[in-house]
């Protein structure tokens, strides 16, 4: 039996259990065609996106639910234009009034926070993980959301933010410290309404080295985090991440969600008495390519090496076939 009693234990450092959870991306074409609730619709349509959301514990039995399925609310609520997707494929920001050709612009006067946090998907995510919270008590639900830096390399363009890191430091600094009030107040929002904010953080080796992380993440992610003042929180960083390992688990979150198929028991040995790491089960070559008997293993796997919640360790594909997603449910049976 899995249940939100057994997750808040482990997040807190309390009991042997290893609960299966999503916290990260849940949205599946499978889930979508069983409850009628599709994508592009239901990244848009509050009630879809609930009914969705809840497609985990109804179909499979996971004791979480998890809002929203992408990380553009906050520059379309800047006014970037997005692609809103398809059944198979999340929304994209494709446009932006704040990108120039091959350079990064200052940043100009924006909304006032609380009007930023007043309308779009912004506000209906909020209210999204307020329902669920409300509604269904016995559910662990978890937000997501993404981290100053992310929000300003969206808005003024990822290949010219990252050339703008090297040719003119300063000015990407500010955009950083213009996005941080808008996302702390946005992560604060988020902690009222749910049991745990998952906040997407910008530490991959392929974009920041420990100099560059220390000047252009650390100060906000950390005052983000210090937001967070009312659930759990969740920092969580996709890519090769073996060199900024410390530095994430130093955020301030509650838990790290980091990619550790390479070296699992490397990673635990390093940081299990810095910060609480949940994981593993490799989304694409396991929950999406592998079978239930992979599926089983992995998250037997990462139990026993002592993971205290044993979960995607990156968003669920579209495509994950529901036994999988069964098989990690139930993987203790």
């Amino acid at each position: 039996m899995n249940s939100k009693d057994e997750i808040v234990a482990a997040m807190n450092r309390e009991g042997d259990a290893h609960p299966p959870a999503i916290f990260s991306q849940s949205g599946t074409v499978p889930m979508m065609d069983a409850c009628g609730c599709c994508w592009p619709e239901a990244n848009f349509d509050i009630d879809m996106m609930i009914k969705l959301a809840l497609q985990p514990s109804e179909l499979f039995g996971f004791a979480t639910a998890r809002v929203p399925f992408d990380i553009t609310a906050e520059a379309e609520r800047f006014g970037c234009e997005i692609m809103p997707g398809r059944k198979y494929s999340q929304p994209a920001v494709v446009g932006s009034p704040y990108r120039v050709p091959e350079d990064i612009m200052d940043p100009p006067d924006f909304m006032s926070v609380d009007e930023f946090l007043s309308g779009g998907r912004v506000r209906m995510y909020i209210e999204a993980a307020g329902r669920l919270s409300k509604e269904h008590p016995d559910l662990f639900v978890t937000s997501g959301m993404v981290g100053p830096m992310l929000v300003a390399s969206l808005l003024t363009g990822m290949e010219n933010y990252m050339m703008a890191m090297l040719m003119c430091p300063d000015r990407c600094l500010e955009w950083v410290k213009t996005m941080t009030p808008y996302q702390c107040a946005y992560a604060e929002a988020l902690s009222e309404a749910s049991d745990n904010v998952f906040v997407i953080t910008e530490g991959s080796e392929d974009t920041q080295s420990s100099a560059t992380f220390d000047t252009f993440v650390r100060p906000f992610q950390t005052r983000l985090q210090s937001s967070i003042r009312h659930s759990f929180s969740t920092v969580h960083s996709c890519g090769e991440t073996k060199g900024v390992l410390e530095d994430l688990a130093s955020l301030g979150g509650t838990a790290l969600s980091v990619e550790t198929s390479g070296d699992p028991q490397g990673i635990f040995d390093r940081l299990s008495d810095k910060t609480i790491l949940v994981g593993g089960v490799q989304p694409v070559r396991c929950l999406l390519q592998g079978t239930p008997s992979d599926v089983r293993a992995s998250a037997k796997r990462y139990a026993e090496i002592g993971y205290p919640v044993i979960m995607p360790e990156c968003g669920v594909p579209p495509m994950t076939p529901n036994e999988n997603l069964y098989a990690l449910a139930h993987y203790r049976d």
